[in-house]
Formats: structure tokens, sequence, C-alpha cells
């Protein structure tokens, strides 16, 4: 049974919800003695922002719990997943974070959090020996970092292998001239040198038609429709995000844009996209998915897809997927280090591998970052489902790529110098 308990904090914090669940954690020691609930802190962006919407990470996790209490609950002890709201960017913010992991007694912490607050939250886990298992918001504007707090895992794809599969891809075109759209962001413009730099090796014969860095905020997309269609490039590959991909579509299919050109957009095929979009969603695109369900055709993920359509109305994305597997990795943290102790658990994440839906999941050593698979695919309407699904579809991973920060962090520890110190 899912109880639930209202603690009002202030107006700043949305409402602090109680899920008792019960985990197999029998025969296991640790700090939590015998009736004690091992508590796991659910943090999300704040309500009312609906472009951040915590929902389906928070259901992904319910059902990993409610799954564990059905299998084994009887022998084991209590999980109470905690839910708080809110953007953690000032440090006012990180305080109130603080005095929760104290006054609640907090184990784990997991959560959807801006790009911006990932750091000062571990840092502030960290302080109380605490793992952080995270989902960026904007996952893909997030590169991986080298040195970074030694309690954070990423449980989400890289950014880098997504940026590895769109170009390799788009360098099997049969098409030559290429314009690329991309954010006006540090990461946009960090993708776009990869993407020239790395088309170019993969497919000399392959020039730019141009680019243009977009705004992020931006939802006037008819110029760059013009822009592109005017340029006369055979293919186009963007990163416009999934807000940014929906306003374009709308004014590209006013120009007949799908009709004329090969485009590739990075999160064309998340699910909450598709699911926006249904019927209207362009055929012909071509984009990545981390959980196409369609295709995978194992019981485990048939089932998850099942009950999460049951729970929610729903079909599941990355999100869901995320906010289950962080469950799950912790689950399994507490069986290999054979503990329910935040220390003994946070160091067995490092290299553990899990089951999830997708396959199993390995959080890699030596950066805490999932090897998660993704797919590759062209979108095609059929009749099983309200919207466009990948065909045609190419296996990347699960990716072993390194960001450029890790290599020569990686690089300079493996040095002649760094040993002799």
């Amino acid at each position: 049974m899912i109880l639930s308990k209202k603690i009002y904090m202030s107006a700043k914090w949305f409402t602090l919800l109680s899920f008792p669940v019960i985990a197999v954690l029998a025969l296991l020691s640790g700090s939590a003695s015998a009736g004690e609930p091992i508590k796991v802190g659910l943090l999300s962006p704040p309500l009312d922002d609906a472009r951040e919407g915590i929902n389906p990470y928070r259901w992904g996790a319910e059902m990993a719990v409610a799954e564990i209490n059905a299998q084994e609950g009887k022998r084991g002890l209590q999980f109470l997943l905690i839910l708080w709201g809110g953007k953690f960017a000032r440090e006012k913010d990180i305080r109130e974070l603080r005095e929760l992991m104290i006054g609640e007694r907090i184990h784990y912490l997991l959560g959807k959090v801006p790009q911006g607050s990932i750091i000062p939250v571990a840092q502030a886990a960290q302080e109380q020996k605490i793992p952080f298992l995270v989902l960026p918001v904007d996952f893909l504007e997030v590169t991986s970092i080298g040195r970074q707090p030694a309690n954070l895992f990423w449980i989400s794809p890289s950014p880098e292998a997504f940026q590895r599969a769109a170009v390799r891809t788009a360098a099997q075109f049969p098409q030559k001239r290429f314009f690329l759209l991309a954010r006006d962001s540090a990461a946009g413009k960090s993708w776009a040198k990869y993407f020239w730099e790395t088309l170019k090796r993969l497919k000399p014969d392959a020039y730019s038609a141009g680019e243009i860095f977009l705004p992020e905020e931006g939802e006037d997309y008819e110029a760059p429709v013009r822009a592109v269609l005017s340029s006369e490039a055979e293919a186009c590959v963007s990163h416009l995000g999934g807000q940014g991909w929906i306003h374009f579509v709308r004014a590209a299919q006013r120009q007949r844009y799908f009709k004329k050109i090969t485009h590739f957009e990075l999160e064309s095929s998340r699910a909450e996209v598709l699911m926006a979009l249904k019927r209207d969603a362009p055929e012909g695109v071509w984009g990545i998915n981390t959980f196409p369900f369609w295709f995978l055709e194992g019981k485990e993920t048939q089932d998850f897809v099942t009950k999460y359509r049951s729970k929610t109305g729903l079909y599941p994305g990355l999100d869901a997927l995320s906010g289950y597997a962080s469950i799950y990795a912790l689950l399994a943290g507490m069986k290999k280090g054979g503990s329910v102790d935040s220390e003994k658990v946070m160091e067995a994440l490092g290299g553990l591998s899990f089951p999830t839906p997708v396959g199993a999941l390995t959080l890699r050593k030596m950066d805490h970052r999932a090897l998660w698979p993704i797919w590759c695919g062209i979108s095609r309407h059929v009749s099983n489902y309200p919207f466009p699904i990948l065909k045609e579809l190419k296996a990347f991973g699960p990716d072993s790529f390194l960001s450029p920060a890790l290599q020569e962090e990686i690089s300079l520890e493996n040095s002649p110098k760094e040993k002799a110190r």
C-alpha cells in the first residue's frame, strides 16, 4: 500500500510527499535499524515549470519501488521515497536541501535537475556522504566533465554518444551538401565544431551549405526554414531541443520542407516530442531513440511499457526509464555492497551493472556515466501507434565514447610527470 503524508515547508517549495515501499534488503547490514525506512530523496524542478515536468521521472521511480515491494517485500526493510522540488540555483536552496537531508536522514538522492544545479547538489550530498543519481533536465546540453564529486552518477545517455551517432549516420547519406542548425550555446558551438570536423573526415566529399546558431528560447523558425531551403542544401542536421523541434516542424510543414530536404534532428524521436506532435510529426526524419520499445521484444521491456501505460495512459521515454533505472541501480548497489549504508553503496555503484527494460546498464567507473545503448532510424507512420516510430534502426552502444575533457584528464594522469609525483 502507498501512503502519503503532506508537509508544507514554505511558499517556495511544493508539497513533500512520502511513499513508503518495501525493498529486498534482507540479510544486508547497514546503518538502518530494523523497521527504519531507507529514505530516498527525489529532486525535481518546480511543479509550475511545465517544460521541465517531473511526472514521467517520478512515475518511473514509483513503478520500480512498487515492483520491488510486490516481489520481495516481505523479507526486507522499508524504502521511503520523498519528493522535493526547486531549481537549487541559490545558496539558500542548497542550504534548505542540506536541512532536508539532515533532518529527514536521507540515505540516497536522485532526481531530474537543471544543468547548473547538478554540481552544487552533488557537493551538498557529498558532505553527507550520500550518492546522487541524476538525469539532467536538458541532458544533451550537459557535456561530460572530467573531475566531479565522487558521489555523482549520471543515469542518462551521454551527449557525446548522441552526437557521434548523428554524424556517423549522416556520413552514410548519399547527399553531399549539408546544413547545420544548432543552439546558440557553448554546447551548441562545440557540437557544430565536432560535426563539421568529423563529417569531413568520414565523408571527404561532403561540404557545408551553411550553419545557423539559434537562440535557445526562440520560437520563430520561419526564417531558418527559408535559409535552409534557399541554401540548396540536400541534407540538414540539427539539434534544436524538444520544444524547438516542435516549433520548427510546424513552420517547416507550411513550406513543404520535409518533401525537399533530408533532415536529422537529435531529439525528434523523444517519446515526449512524438506524443506532443502525434500524427503531425513528419515522416522521413532521421532521429535517435534511447528506448525503441516497439522494436525491443523482450518480456521485461513489454511488461514495463504495459505497466507504464496502465499507470499513466502514456508511452514511456527517457525520463520514465531513468527514474525507474535509478531505483534499480540503488538496489543493485545495496546487493553488491552487502549493505544499505550510503557510503558502501556509493562505492559499489562505480562499475556497477544493473537490469533495466532497455537491457543491462553499466555505470562506467572512470566517470560514473551510464553506458546507455541508443538507436538511429527514420520516422514512419504505422497503424499501431498515434505517432511515427523509427524504422531501419541501427544500434549504437553501449557507447564507450570518452569526452575530450575526460580523455585529456586520463592522458594527464598517465603522463610520466604525474606518475613521478
